[in-house]
């Protein structure tokens, strides 16, 4: 075995590098390689049931809507919460994909509704959102149509 001061320089990286294996350690890691995995498609298939907008105003969004809108609707397929209404508004899945909705319409909704305690079912409450925040609402809500 060579004692030169190079060789016991290499020696000590690769023990670094590749640390010695112990009887219990290649199941161990073989595990640890198949939950990272395991992680990885989890990620991927949440990624593909609920994709990230793409457009600045989109995204701002989608986290109003978390923020105000999920008490009572489900604003994303990854919602954290359930609404908390024993009949939950619409989906803004639903709503995204329902005839003749566009952006203006969805944003003059937002602005213009407000609690009715007289109406049951009781209609929308105001959120209290400005005209930007309601129509970068309203662009998520469209990121979610599928027709």
């Amino acid at each position: 075995m060579d004692d030169s001061p190079q060789a016991s320089d290499t020696r000590l990286a690769m023990s670094i590098h590749r640390p010695a294996k112990t009887a219990g350690q290649r199941p161990a890691r073989q595990a640890a390689v198949l939950m990272s995995g395991a992680g990885c498609a989890a990620l991927t298939l949440c990624a593909l049931a609920n994709p990230v907008p793409t457009n600045p105003d989109a995204a701002r969004g989608e986290h109003i809507a978390r923020l105000v809108c999920s008490a009572c609707h489900v604003v994303a397929v990854s919602q954290e919460y359930p609404p908390l209404l024993i009949k939950p508004a619409p989906s803004f899945a639903e709503i995204a994909n329902r005839p003749g909705v566009s952006a203006e319409s969805l944003q003059h909704f937002i602005l213009s509704t407000h609690w009715d305690t007289d109406t049951l079912p009781m209609t929308m409450p105001s959120p209290m959102l400005s005209k930007e925040e309601a129509r970068a609402v309203a662009r998520y809500i469209l990121t979610l149509r599928t027709h």
